[in-house]
């Protein structure tokens, strides 16, 4: 019988929480790592990607998806070639079609002004896509069209004397009192050649079915369509809706229309007033909605909104981490999904090292509120929830996040949780690292003032291949950590163990690690064999 400490350190419910030091550390968070995420009760090697379908022309700088029809699913892609000038397409199991409005009457037609970073929102109402570009009057596609259509001037420009309006944002609102709106933000108007920008203006639409589209949104005695200012600061940036109501926020505010109940076509349908000041949007596509919640992303923090009142989730957490990392020239691209098969939002930004696209992606678990280590992504401008797709074909019965590359000349769309390699099979590196551990005996954990020789370490773990573990130390909190050896274990193996150098710390650390396309493993928590050599009076 030998004379080591037997310690066990479990692996449960870690959050990745780099705004925290290390020593401050609850024993379920980690501040260092990447593509790893916490499941099944145990830190685990993120999944893979895919690359799907047919390739689609151009460089995709956004997409959207939705079913057209009970059966059919389609992705849409706005796309532009090194002269800006945009096409959209339509993708699916049966290939890409141009859809851009007017390419059945004249197949080589444009829309100009496609830039990268386009400021494009969309919206589904049933089988029926609503999409503004800022650029055009706002455009749809219905469900059995073969191109998208441009909002004749007759039902959108109605302003006597303008000749152009366009909108920040456009987005669908199902108001308990009148039905389907199309509900406008920040406009643009156009009158003798002068271009003014009304910054906090919206309009909404006349109501319509779930199959068709609004026939007017200029507001008459006899339709529920209006145009009035919000009290914000700051131009609108984009709009959302949660139960009965819909909210629109600025850089800085957020306002809520509130239905009041229909009489007359001449009476008010929403009461609007101030919800919160400092709490906004940082971009338009900064939300997304989950079961009862918006979760969104301004430049003060991350936030979960309940309806009622807005709550930090980012704060002491991973707040300063993101915007510190957070890319200033291209933060007009961060864009946030809700995975509900992985029931977590996941916020796409470009990094520091980015050259224009969102390269990383940090997830929040809504379900064990916890966050997760960013992920490393290839260059996405816009992703959407789909149903998977399985040898060609959608699988209804699974869900999956999927995103277009921003600026990839002729690219597949990359669908994500599938396998075990990043696209073309390249390696996904992973590594989970803990410095500061707390060394917890069955007598109680051992002081700070003692130090400790770790003889070898057991880790379990499941899954297949090998992974890397290294371990090291300090002799003080502050103190960088001092790595020996790496050594390699099997996953499966009769031999579970990893045997040190000789080595002596205040603290703990360890480092697991891989980086291969093959493999995975599930890391739920490590045993260690170790003695005390030292004590400080």
């Amino acid at each position: 019988m030998s004379d080591y400490q037997r310690i066990r350190t479990p692996f449960v419910g870690m959050s990745f929480t780099p705004d925290v030091p290390s020593n401050a550390l609850a024993p379920n968070e980690y501040n260092s790592g990447y593509n790893v995420e916490y499941d099944v009760r145990g830190i685990k090697k993120i999944f893979g990607e895919e690359e799907i379908l047919t390739a689609v022309p151009n460089s995709a700088i956004f997409m959207e998806g939705g079913f057209r029809n009970q059966t059919t699913w389609n992705y849409i892609v706005a796309t532009r070639n090194s002269s800006n000038e945009g096409r959209w397409y339509l993708v699916g199991t049966a290939g890409v079609t141009n859809i851009t409005p007017g390419v059945g009457a004249n197949p080589s037609v444009f829309l100009t002004g496609y830039v990268a970073g386009l400021n494009i929102t969309s919206s589904w109402v049933g089988g029926v896509f609503f999409v503004n570009d800022t650029l055009n009057n706002p455009m749809y596609l219905l469900q059995t069209a073969t191109e998208l259509a441009i909002t004749p001037n007759a039902e959108w420009n109605y302003d006597i004397g303008v000749t152009k309006t366009v909108a920040g944002f456009v987005r669908n609102y199902c108001s308990p009192n009148v039905g389907n709106i199309l509900i406008a933000g920040n406009l643009t108007k156009t009158a003798s050649g002068i271009d003014t920008n009304y910054p906090t203006t919206v309009r909404w639409s006349q109501a319509f079915t779930s199959s068709g589209i609004p026939n007017t949104w200029e507001p008459t005695l006899t339709n529920v369509a209006n145009e009035q200012e919000v009290p914000v600061r700051g131009p609108l940036v984009d709009g959302f809706f949660l139960g009965a109501n819909f909210y629109v926020c600025s850089y800085w505010d957020t306002v809520v229309f509130t239905p009041i109940a229909y009489q007359n076509s001449t009476a008010p349908i929403f009461g609007v007033r101030l919800l919160n000041q400092g709490r906004g949007l940082l971009n338009n596509n900064c939300w997304t909605n989950t079961d009862a919640n918006v979760y969104g992303v301004d430049a003060r923090d991350i936030w979960v909104f309940d309806g009622a009142a807005f709550t930090s989730i980012g704060n002491q957490k991973v707040k300063d981490y993101f915007f510190s990392n957070l890319n200033p020239t291209y933060f007009d691209r961060v864009f946030v999904v809700n995975n509900t098969k992985k029931y977590q939002i996941e916020i796409y930004y470009p990094d520091l090292t980015s050259t224009g696209w969102c390269n990383k992606m940090l997830s929040y678990r809504y379900d064990l509120q916890i966050w997760n280590a960013p992920k490393d992504i290839q260059n996405a401008c816009m992703g959407t929830e789909s149903p998977q797709v399985v040898s060609g074909s959608f699988n209804f019965a699974s869900r999956t996040v999927t995103y277009a590359r921003g600026d990839v000349a002729s690219s597949k769309l990359i669908q994500t949780n599938i396998g075990n390699s990043f696209i073309n099979s390249a390696a996904i590196p992973a590594k989970f690292e803990r410095t500061n551990l707390a060394m917890a005996t069955d007598k109680g954990p051992i002081p700070y003032s003692s130090k400790i020789y770790v003889h070898r370490l057991l880790p379990e773990v499941s899954g297949s291949g090998t992974i890397n573990v290294t371990i090291g130390g300090a002799n003080s909190t502050a103190q960088a950590a001092i790595y020996g050896q790496t050594g390699v274990t099997n996953v499966v193996t009769e031999t579970p163990w990893v045997t040190t150098q000789q080595n002596n710390f205040r603290t703990v650390a360890v480092k697991v690690e891989s980086n291969d396309a093959t493999d995975t493993w599930n890391l739920t928590a490590i045993n260690w064999q170790a003695t005390t050599v030292e004590d400080a009076f």
